[in-house]
């Protein structure tokens, strides 16, 4: 299978007396592949994304997007971006926010004829009529998926698909990453809900203070007999000072 990023010793800070965000990463992704990249907030994985998508630029290292630079443009344009909090304009309805993305991806009155309804319709919003100001976290969320699909791309980015869905929108998710995964697009994964990840990722990284602790194939990395969660809680807490969670007054007796 071709590699579509090919991530090499990245590093990146953004101050110089600042820790390093991201510190030695290294990890490739194959076309037809779903790749996990987990750890704790900090960990440095949102800063990744960033440089593999050409929105910051590492300090040092390399990142090959289908063969070229991120900031190339024909590699740019085989890339779907759905973020964890997408902001769109909040006086658009569904269908007019996938249109003003169709204009950018350059999509005729065809294409987008085509694609718009049955991105909505995936999405569960091919009956709504409100305004993105009145959608709930979970509706932004199925619009930003929506969005990031709608140019057919090679490469899908996903923070934390499936943070804010229902467990008939998780569902969805899953059945989607694994179409896609079937017709040979390559997904980057970012999520905290572990058990999801397990179940569509056939290759994980887990990431603490921009550092890989354990890289590899799901069987690789959770040993039989475990699961992912359990592998990653042990990983962070390992790596991280031991600290009492519980502030000493609660116990104290009245």
């Amino acid at each position: 299978m071709a590699t579509v990023v090919s991530v090499q010793n990245l590093r990146k800070r953004y101050r110089r007396r600042d820790p390093w965000a991201v510190d030695g990463v290294t990890f490739e992704l194959e076309a037809g592949q779903a790749f996990g990249l987990l750890g704790p907030n900090g960990a440095g994985k949102t800063s990744v994304v960033k440089m593999i998508a050409g929105l910051l630029r590492p300090d040092s290292g390399t990142i090959s997007l289908f063969g070229s630079d991120p900031g190339n443009p024909a590699a740019r344009a085989e890339l779907g971006l759905a973020p964890e909090d997408p902001d769109f304009p909040k006086f658009l309805r569904a269908p007019e926010v996938l249109d003003y993305f169709a204009s950018l991806l350059g999509l005729d009155d065809e294409e987008r004829k085509r694609r718009i309804p049955e991105t909505l319709a995936f999405a569960g919003l091919e009956s709504e009529r409100r305004q993105v100001r009145q959608f709930s976290k979970g509706m932004k969320q199925r619009l930003g998926i929506a969005q990031a699909i709608l140019g057919r791309p090679k490469l899908l980015i996903l923070d934390e698909p499936t943070a804010d869905l229902d467990p008939i929108g998780r569902r969805d998710v899953r059945a989607l990453i694994e179409r896609l995964k079937e017709s040979g697009v390559a997904i980057l994964l970012n999520s905290h809900l572990l058990s999801e990840v397990e179940r569509v990722c056939d290759n994980v990284a887990i990431l603490a203070r921009g550092s890989v602790l354990k890289e590899g194939t799901m069987s690789e990395v959770v040993p039989e007999g475990s699961n992912l969660e359990e592998v990653f809680v042990q990983l962070i807490e390992a790596n991280q000072p031991q600290r009492d969670h519980m502030p000493s007054f609660i116990s104290e007796r009245q």
